[in-house]
């Protein structure tokens, strides 16, 4: 019990790397998300966890400003990164997401060799000024996203040539390569199989010494393993967000405990 309280004043104390206040989302006239506030804390996983459809996703794609791309959206409020507007007309899109990379749903590598997939972003982003460190970041981003052992001596092999939970390593590798602050995680092991979930899992749990890394599921027992703070979505609405274990085994709102104990979903 000590342990937990530790981790839990632990996770309170963690400083709020994006602070999301009274965001509204629209695909045209459809109203996707209402009225979100949430702090997402530096160093920490926070899993976003709802019936598919809740808004998870969608409010996810708000904190890289991915919901740019698609025409007829539209996004009201306010969302900081450090305590500065993302959405402020002089923040250019592409250098906020290389502080605030992204994992999808499926691995989608770069038809392109596993070296070229990780050096992509720090070149285009001037992240090296040579071959060797360029070397340096890709060997590094490897070694992160624990591939490197598997990949070193494949480096100009395509990065489609990797099994399944090796490739979405390699679009983790490819998104920390830029040095985010931020991993947003979009399903990132819907498509994996057990074994290959598992050492992903493992890696999140790694990662958050260095980043924050937020992450939607559809597993709730995805959720509980590997964050320390859940957010529960349902019909747009942020329901509830706090301490995972909280959220689990004492949910304040009878929504979230109803999705919890399978009741909706």
């Amino acid at each position: 019990m000590d342990d937990m309280r530790l981790a839990e004043k632990a996770v309170n104390a963690a400083e709020t790397k994006i602070a999301a206040r009274n965001v509204q989302v629209y695909y045209g006239d459809s109203h996707a998300i209402k009225d979100v506030d949430i702090d997402i804390a530096d160093r920490t996983v926070t899993a976003f966890i709802g019936p598919s459809g809740c808004g998870k996703s969608t409010f996810l794609r708000c904190l890289n400003r991915m919901n740019d791309t698609i025409p007829i959206c539209r996004v009201e409020g306010d969302i900081l990164l450090d305590g500065e507007d993302i959405y402020d007309k002089r923040v250019d899109p592409v250098q906020l997401r290389a502080r605030i990379g992204m994992v999808f749903q499926k691995p989608n590598p770069f038809p392109k060799s596993i070296y070229e997939n990780v050096a992509y972003g720090p070149k285009i982003h001037g992240l090296a000024r040579n071959k060797a460190e360029l070397d340096g970041i890709v060997e590094s981003s490897l070694r992160k996203a624990a591939l490197w052992n598997e990949a070193k001596d494949r480096l100009s092999e395509p990065g489609t040539g990797l099994s399944g939970g090796q490739q979405q390593r390699l679009c983790i590798a490819r998104a920390i390569a830029t040095s985010p602050e931020v991993l947003l995680m979009d399903e990132p092991c819907s498509a994996l199989d057990p074994i290959a979930t598992a050492q992903v899992e493992e890696l999140i749990d790694e990662l958050r010494g260095q980043f924050s890394v937020v992450i939607v599921t559809h597993s709730m027992q995805q959720a509980a393993r590997v964050s320390q703070r859940t957010a529960f979505f349902h019909l747009g609405n942020l329901v509830e967000f706090g301490e995972t274990g909280q959220i689990f085994t004492n949910p304040r709102d009878p929504r979230t405990e109803s999705y919890i104990t399978g009741r909706i979903g």
